[in-house]
């Protein structure tokens, strides 16, 4: 080191000594998914609610003469409370999906749209219905900002988050997945809660090296706050495979309405 240079180094050190103890603290940076996590946080989702639900579905399987297609419709209700989740099927369904049975078991090949669509229902995601922040707070928390724009929903300008998303695989699925994209959007309202959200989640991979499949899942959101709740009244579910010589889609859509709270039981 140089004289002149080592002068000009303890100049410095001289200068920062001099300096004040404390120097004005940096302006926070914006965090907008920060923000909106903590948003949905204090959704706590304790106020009772039920609702009526449909869900269709399309399944389809092979292609040409070989392609196997099923599809159907079925309709039930939900109620959360501190008591925990019911579900209710009408006994017309139900009546319904036992003579699909019975059918099946006198000819395999006749169709079972019911049965198969009470398949399709399953408790978790339900509950995940009446309560969207609670499990869109899970998947965002692993999703990192991409870029903050503003887009049109439903022909009114609104404020959109630009994710990578993070897929949560098991260490089975690692293993075989070599390659994802996962993207993801969410509108949101003035209050800086969720409008809608949607996610585009593409994996190739290869099974025991030979075996090459792609899958590619599309999901889109709709939601509404009631309360202390963030509700998703739609939500649509697109899934197409490729691999091992043999491909496959299915496509289903929930649509939820609320129904009104109960009235108080009279006094005895």
């Amino acid at each position: 080191m140089t004289i002149s240079t080592a002068a000009a180094l303890l100049a410095a050190l001289a200068l920062a000594a001099e300096a004040p103890a404390t120097a004005p603290a940096m302006a926070a940076l914006p965090d907008p998914l920060g923000d909106l996590l903590a948003a949905l946080g204090k959704l706590t989702a304790r106020t009772p609610a039920s609702a009526r639900f449909t869900v269709r579905y399309e399944n389809s399987t092979g292609e040409g003469k070989d392609q196997v297609k099923v599809g159907g419709e079925v309709s039930g209700e939900l109620a959360d409370s501190a008591a925990g989740l019911e579900i209710r099927w009408g006994r017309a369904l139900l009546a319904q999906a036992h003579e699909e049975e019975r059918r099946h078991a006198v000819n395999p090949d006749a169709p079972t749209p019911t049965r198969d669509g009470l398949a399709q229902v399953q408790s978790i995601e339900l509950a995940n219905r009446l309560d969207a922040a609670a499990s869109l707070r899970d998947e965002l928390g692993r999703a990192t900002l991409v870029e903050v724009k503003v887009e049109p929903l439903d022909g009114v300008p609104a404020r959109v988050l630009v994710l990578k998303l993070a897929p949560a695989l098991q260490a089975r699925e690692r293993r075989y997945v070599k390659d994802i994209d996962a993207v993801g959007k969410v509108w949101l309202g003035a209050d800086g809660l969720p409008l809608a959200a949607e996610a585009r989640v593409i994996g190739k991979g290869r099974i025991f090296l030979i075996i090459s499949f792609e899958t590619e899942i599309r999901q889109a959101w709709r939601f509404t706050r009631v309360g202390d709740r963030l509700v998703t009244v739609r939500f649509e579910d697109e899934r197409r495979w490729e691999g091992a010589g043999d491909r496959g889609e299915r496509k289903s859509a929930m649509a939820l309405e609320l129904l009104p709270a109960a009235a108080p039981a009279p006094a005895p």
